[in-house]
Protein backbone atom coordinates (compact mmCIF):
# COMPACT_ATOMS: atom_id res chain seq x y z
CA UNK A 1 0.00 0.00 0.00
CA UNK A 2 1.23 3.39 -1.22
CA UNK A 3 -0.06 6.72 1.35
CA UNK A 4 1.38 10.02 1.80
CA UNK A 5 1.77 11.26 5.81
CA UNK A 6 -0.41 14.19 6.27
CA UNK A 7 0.93 15.91 9.31
CA UNK A 8 -2.14 16.96 11.68
CA UNK A 9 -2.01 18.50 14.77
CA UNK A 10 -2.17 16.06 17.78
CA UNK A 11 -4.85 18.86 18.89
CA UNK A 12 -6.85 21.63 17.90
CA UNK A 13 -9.17 23.25 20.14
CA UNK A 14 -11.17 26.46 19.37
CA UNK A 15 -14.37 27.93 21.29
CA UNK A 16 -14.39 29.76 24.56
CA UNK A 17 -12.67 29.86 27.82
CA UNK A 18 -10.00 27.69 26.22
CA UNK A 19 -6.57 29.20 27.86
CA UNK A 20 -8.06 27.92 30.96
CA UNK A 21 -8.51 24.39 30.06
CA UNK A 22 -5.19 23.73 28.72
CA UNK A 23 -4.01 20.93 31.23
CA UNK A 24 -7.65 19.43 30.49
CA UNK A 25 -7.29 19.75 27.00
CA UNK A 26 -3.84 17.78 26.96
CA UNK A 27 -5.08 15.31 29.26
CA UNK A 28 -8.17 14.97 26.79
CA UNK A 29 -6.08 14.12 23.84
CA UNK A 30 -3.36 11.73 25.74
CA UNK A 31 -0.73 14.37 25.95
CA UNK A 32 1.33 14.05 28.72
CA UNK A 33 4.86 16.08 30.10
CA UNK A 34 6.27 16.35 33.38
CA UNK A 35 6.75 20.46 32.66
CA UNK A 36 5.27 22.92 30.85
CA UNK A 37 7.35 25.98 30.29
CA UNK A 38 4.94 29.15 29.63
CA UNK A 39 6.72 32.17 26.91
CA UNK A 40 4.68 35.14 26.36
CA UNK A 41 5.08 38.86 26.29
CA UNK A 42 4.74 40.50 30.04
CA UNK A 43 1.79 42.73 29.23
CA UNK A 44 -0.38 39.38 28.17
CA UNK A 45 1.14 37.85 31.21
CA UNK A 46 -0.54 40.67 33.45
CA UNK A 47 -3.95 40.50 31.88
CA UNK A 48 -4.29 37.06 31.58
CA UNK A 49 -2.14 35.36 34.20
CA UNK A 50 -5.48 33.94 35.98
CA UNK A 51 -6.89 32.24 33.37
CA UNK A 52 -3.92 30.83 32.27
CA UNK A 53 -3.39 28.90 35.55
CA UNK A 54 0.06 29.75 35.62
CA UNK A 55 1.07 27.83 38.73
CA UNK A 56 0.56 24.68 36.53
CA UNK A 57 4.02 26.12 34.30
CA UNK A 58 6.88 25.01 35.98
CA UNK A 59 8.13 28.29 34.52
CA UNK A 60 7.13 31.31 32.36
CA UNK A 61 9.49 33.22 30.42
CA UNK A 62 8.57 36.58 29.01
CA UNK A 63 10.53 37.65 26.00
CA UNK A 64 9.49 40.38 23.47
CA UNK A 65 9.83 38.01 20.46
CA UNK A 66 10.47 38.53 16.57
CA UNK A 67 13.91 38.58 17.32
CA UNK A 68 16.64 36.13 16.72
CA UNK A 69 18.92 37.34 18.83
CA UNK A 70 16.72 37.05 21.46
CA UNK A 71 16.98 33.71 21.80
CA UNK A 72 20.43 33.46 22.81
CA UNK A 73 19.40 35.34 25.83
CA UNK A 74 16.49 33.02 26.94
CA UNK A 75 18.01 30.48 29.83
CA UNK A 76 15.64 28.09 30.99
CA UNK A 77 16.16 26.97 34.74
CA UNK A 78 15.23 23.44 33.81
CA UNK A 79 16.89 21.44 31.31
CA UNK A 80 14.51 19.20 31.54
CA UNK A 81 14.07 17.49 27.91
CA UNK A 82 10.38 16.47 28.98
CA UNK A 83 9.21 19.72 28.71
CA UNK A 84 6.54 21.15 26.64
CA UNK A 85 6.72 24.74 25.46
CA UNK A 86 3.85 26.35 25.21
CA UNK A 87 3.72 29.77 23.20
CA UNK A 88 1.05 32.19 23.89
CA UNK A 89 1.05 35.48 21.94
CA UNK A 90 0.98 37.15 18.43
CA UNK A 91 3.12 35.81 15.70
CA UNK A 92 6.77 37.30 17.02
CA UNK A 93 6.41 35.68 20.31
CA UNK A 94 4.69 32.34 18.07
CA UNK A 95 7.69 32.24 16.01
CA UNK A 96 10.08 33.03 18.43
CA UNK A 97 9.28 29.94 20.28
CA UNK A 98 9.11 27.60 17.03
CA UNK A 99 12.63 29.08 16.28
CA UNK A 100 13.56 28.28 20.54
CA UNK A 101 11.54 24.78 20.41
CA UNK A 102 13.53 23.46 17.31
CA UNK A 103 17.12 24.91 17.93
CA UNK A 104 16.38 22.74 21.38
CA UNK A 105 14.52 20.12 20.18
CA UNK A 106 11.21 20.21 22.28
CA UNK A 107 8.12 20.09 21.65
CA UNK A 108 5.48 23.08 21.40
CA UNK A 109 2.33 24.33 21.22
CA UNK A 110 0.80 27.70 20.28
CA UNK A 111 -1.81 29.98 21.73
CA UNK A 112 -2.18 32.84 19.86
CA UNK A 113 -3.43 36.33 21.30
CA UNK A 114 -4.55 37.37 17.61
CA UNK A 115 -4.85 35.61 14.16
CA UNK A 116 -2.54 37.77 12.23
CA UNK A 117 -0.89 35.42 10.37
CA UNK A 118 -0.30 31.65 9.49
CA UNK A 119 2.36 31.55 12.08
CA UNK A 120 0.24 29.47 14.86
CA UNK A 121 0.47 26.42 12.49
CA UNK A 122 3.20 26.92 9.69
CA UNK A 123 7.19 24.88 9.26
CA UNK A 124 8.30 28.60 8.82
CA UNK A 125 9.35 31.09 11.52
CA UNK A 126 9.89 34.86 10.43
CA UNK A 127 12.38 36.36 12.51
CA UNK A 128 14.80 39.83 12.42
CA UNK A 129 18.06 38.77 12.16
CA UNK A 130 20.80 41.28 11.95
CA UNK A 131 18.20 43.65 11.30
CA UNK A 132 16.84 41.98 8.47
CA UNK A 133 13.95 39.99 8.25
CA UNK A 134 14.38 36.38 7.85
CA UNK A 135 13.00 33.11 6.71
CA UNK A 136 14.06 29.79 9.27
CA UNK A 137 12.38 26.50 8.40
CA UNK A 138 10.87 25.23 11.80
CA UNK A 139 9.33 22.13 13.31
CA UNK A 140 5.40 22.43 13.23
CA UNK A 141 3.68 22.57 17.08
CA UNK A 142 2.19 19.47 18.23
CA UNK A 143 -1.15 21.55 18.76
CA UNK A 144 -3.02 24.58 18.53
CA UNK A 145 -5.21 26.50 21.39
CA UNK A 146 -7.36 29.25 19.84
CA UNK A 147 -9.48 30.83 22.53
CA UNK A 148 -12.22 32.75 20.63
CA UNK A 149 -12.76 35.49 23.82
CA UNK A 150 -8.75 35.89 23.45
CA UNK A 151 -8.86 36.96 20.33
CA UNK A 152 -12.35 39.06 20.39
CA UNK A 153 -9.84 41.31 22.61
CA UNK A 154 -6.97 41.94 20.03
CA UNK A 155 -6.67 44.84 18.04
CA UNK A 156 -8.62 44.89 14.76
CA UNK A 157 -6.26 45.51 12.92
CA UNK A 158 -4.05 42.31 13.54
CA UNK A 159 -7.21 40.46 12.77
CA UNK A 160 -7.78 41.74 9.13
CA UNK A 161 -3.82 41.08 9.10
CA UNK A 162 -4.67 37.48 9.01
CA UNK A 163 -7.72 37.40 6.42
CA UNK A 164 -4.88 39.32 4.02
CA UNK A 165 -2.36 36.59 4.76
CA UNK A 166 -5.03 33.96 4.45
CA UNK A 167 -6.64 35.58 1.08
CA UNK A 168 -3.23 36.01 -0.56
CA UNK A 169 -3.47 32.45 -1.04
CA UNK A 170 -5.88 32.56 -3.95
CA UNK A 171 -3.15 34.67 -5.89
CA UNK A 172 -0.23 32.02 -4.61
CA UNK A 173 -2.48 29.44 -6.07
CA UNK A 174 -2.54 31.40 -9.68
CA UNK A 175 1.49 31.77 -9.65
CA UNK A 176 1.22 27.66 -8.91
CA UNK A 177 -0.82 27.34 -12.10
CA UNK A 178 1.13 29.17 -13.77
CA UNK A 179 4.55 27.56 -12.76
CA UNK A 180 2.87 24.11 -13.54
CA UNK A 181 1.79 25.06 -16.74
CA UNK A 182 5.04 26.95 -18.14
CA UNK A 183 7.73 25.53 -16.66
CA UNK A 184 6.64 21.97 -15.57
CA UNK A 185 6.97 22.63 -12.24
CA UNK A 186 5.62 19.82 -9.72
CA UNK A 187 2.45 20.94 -7.49
CA UNK A 188 1.25 19.51 -4.80
CA UNK A 189 -2.65 19.78 -6.10
CA UNK A 190 -4.16 18.65 -2.64
CA UNK A 191 -1.68 21.13 -0.68
CA UNK A 192 -2.91 23.84 -3.11
CA UNK A 193 -6.53 22.98 -2.71
CA UNK A 194 -6.23 22.64 1.03
CA UNK A 195 -4.99 26.31 1.36
CA UNK A 196 -7.26 27.75 -1.28
CA UNK A 197 -10.17 26.10 1.20
CA UNK A 198 -9.50 28.55 3.85
CA UNK A 199 -9.06 31.11 1.51
CA UNK A 200 -12.23 31.12 0.17
CA UNK A 201 -13.89 30.25 3.47
CA UNK A 202 -14.12 33.67 4.90
CA UNK A 203 -14.62 35.66 1.85
CA UNK A 204 -18.66 36.41 2.42
CA UNK A 205 -17.66 38.16 5.57
CA UNK A 206 -18.18 41.98 6.48
CA UNK A 207 -16.96 43.84 9.09
CA UNK A 208 -19.89 43.09 11.31
CA UNK A 209 -18.67 39.80 11.38
CA UNK A 210 -15.71 39.91 12.66
CA UNK A 211 -15.81 39.40 16.55
CA UNK A 212 -18.45 36.35 15.34
CA UNK A 213 -17.52 32.82 16.97
CA UNK A 214 -18.16 31.76 13.09
CA UNK A 215 -15.87 34.23 11.68
CA UNK A 216 -12.78 33.55 14.53
CA UNK A 217 -13.06 29.90 14.08
CA UNK A 218 -13.70 30.34 10.00
CA UNK A 219 -10.45 32.62 9.97
CA UNK A 220 -8.70 30.56 12.57
CA UNK A 221 -8.85 27.11 10.37
CA UNK A 222 -7.94 28.64 7.27
CA UNK A 223 -4.72 29.95 8.74
CA UNK A 224 -4.39 26.48 10.26
CA UNK A 225 -5.27 25.05 7.18
CA UNK A 226 -2.20 27.19 5.14
CA UNK A 227 0.38 25.72 7.32
CA UNK A 228 -1.12 22.05 6.77
CA UNK A 229 -0.81 22.74 3.08
CA UNK A 230 2.61 23.82 3.61
CA UNK A 231 3.93 21.32 5.93
CA UNK A 232 2.26 18.73 3.43
CA UNK A 233 3.82 20.43 -0.14
CA UNK A 234 7.31 20.68 2.10
CA UNK A 235 7.62 24.07 0.63
CA UNK A 236 5.61 27.47 1.57
CA UNK A 237 3.95 27.37 -2.31
CA UNK A 238 0.22 26.81 -1.84
CA UNK A 239 0.19 29.70 0.61
CA UNK A 240 3.18 32.41 -1.21
CA UNK A 241 3.52 33.59 -4.48
CA UNK A 242 4.40 36.56 -6.37
CA UNK A 243 2.23 38.85 -3.06
CA UNK A 244 4.60 37.21 -0.61
CA UNK A 245 8.06 38.26 -2.52
CA UNK A 246 6.92 41.71 -3.10
CA UNK A 247 5.73 42.03 0.81
CA UNK A 248 9.64 40.59 1.37
CA UNK A 249 11.26 42.95 -0.78
CA UNK A 250 9.58 45.68 1.16
CA UNK A 251 10.82 44.53 4.09
CA UNK A 252 14.62 43.88 2.28
CA UNK A 253 14.64 47.18 1.41
CA UNK A 254 12.35 49.70 2.85
CA UNK A 255 12.02 47.95 6.82
CA UNK A 256 11.60 51.80 8.18
CA UNK A 257 7.99 51.62 5.72
CA UNK A 258 7.47 48.84 6.05
CA UNK A 259 4.07 47.05 8.47
CA UNK A 260 2.00 43.63 9.06
CA UNK A 261 2.71 40.97 6.83
CA UNK A 262 -0.85 40.70 6.11
CA UNK A 263 -1.38 44.26 5.16
CA UNK A 264 1.79 44.27 2.70
CA UNK A 265 0.84 40.66 0.72
CA UNK A 266 -3.19 41.55 0.69
CA UNK A 267 -2.45 45.27 -1.06
CA UNK A 268 0.39 43.39 -3.11
CA UNK A 269 -2.27 40.82 -3.92
CA UNK A 270 -4.84 43.65 -5.15
CA UNK A 271 -1.93 46.02 -7.43
CA UNK A 272 -0.88 42.52 -8.98
CA UNK A 273 -4.30 41.77 -9.79
CA UNK A 274 -4.97 45.15 -11.14
CA UNK A 275 -1.58 46.37 -13.09
CA UNK A 276 0.34 42.18 -13.80
CA UNK A 277 -2.80 39.97 -14.17
CA UNK A 278 -5.20 43.01 -15.48
CA UNK A 279 -7.88 40.20 -14.17
CA UNK A 280 -10.22 43.28 -13.83
CA UNK A 281 -13.21 40.63 -12.44
CA UNK A 282 -10.56 39.34 -9.71
CA UNK A 283 -9.34 42.70 -8.59
CA UNK A 284 -13.44 43.94 -8.16
CA UNK A 285 -14.23 41.25 -6.19
CA UNK A 286 -11.08 41.76 -4.03
CA UNK A 287 -11.21 45.41 -3.73
CA UNK A 288 -15.11 45.07 -2.27
CA UNK A 289 -13.93 42.19 -0.08
CA UNK A 290 -11.28 44.21 1.40
CA UNK A 291 -13.44 47.44 1.20
CA UNK A 292 -16.64 45.64 3.27
CA UNK A 293 -14.33 44.38 5.93
CA UNK A 294 -12.14 47.21 6.60
CA UNK A 295 -8.97 46.30 5.16
CA UNK A 296 -9.08 48.46 2.89
CA UNK A 297 -8.47 51.83 4.79
CA UNK A 298 -5.33 50.24 6.23
CA UNK A 299 -3.38 50.23 3.36
CA UNK A 300 -3.54 54.29 3.64
CA UNK A 301 -3.23 54.33 6.98
CA UNK A 302 -0.34 51.94 7.70
CA UNK A 303 1.33 50.86 4.00
CA UNK A 304 3.01 54.44 2.23
CA UNK A 305 3.61 52.51 -1.62
CA UNK A 306 2.24 54.45 -4.28
CA UNK A 307 1.54 52.79 -7.04
CA UNK A 308 4.47 53.95 -8.70
CA UNK A 309 6.22 52.57 -6.07
CA UNK A 310 4.20 49.04 -6.54
CA UNK A 311 6.47 49.00 -10.25
CA UNK A 312 9.81 49.86 -8.18
CA UNK A 313 9.35 47.02 -6.22
CA UNK A 314 8.37 44.37 -8.86
CA UNK A 315 12.20 43.65 -10.22
CA UNK A 316 13.33 43.72 -6.68
CA UNK A 317 10.46 41.29 -6.08
CA UNK A 318 11.56 38.89 -8.91
CA UNK A 319 14.85 38.61 -7.11
CA UNK A 320 13.98 37.54 -3.86
CA UNK A 321 14.02 34.25 -4.17
CA UNK A 322 13.88 31.21 -7.02
CA UNK A 323 10.51 31.04 -7.40
CA UNK A 324 8.55 31.24 -10.82
CA UNK A 325 5.28 33.42 -10.39
CA UNK A 326 3.69 35.91 -12.50
CA UNK A 327 6.67 38.32 -11.90
CA UNK A 328 8.42 35.72 -14.74
CA UNK A 329 6.13 36.33 -17.46
CA UNK A 330 6.76 39.92 -17.53
CA UNK A 331 9.36 42.39 -18.46
CA UNK A 332 10.39 44.67 -15.61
Amino acid sequence: MFYRDLNVPSIIEIGRNRIEQIDNLLLRNHIYFKNKVLFTQENLYNVYKDSLCVNTFSEIVCIKGGVFEELSCIHLKSSSTDALYVAFGGGSVIDSVKMFASMTEHPYLTIPSTLSNDAIYSPIARLIKRGKKRSFGVIAPIGIIVDTDVIRRSPRRLILAGVGDLVSNLSAKKDCEIAERNIGETIDAFALELASLGAESVLKFKVGDINTDLFINRLAYGLIFSGMAMIMSGNSRPASGAEHLISHAIDEYYPDRSTLHGVQVAWAQLMLEKYVRKDQQAYHQLYNFFKELGLYEMFSECLFFSEDDFRKLLPLAREMRKRYTVLNTIDL
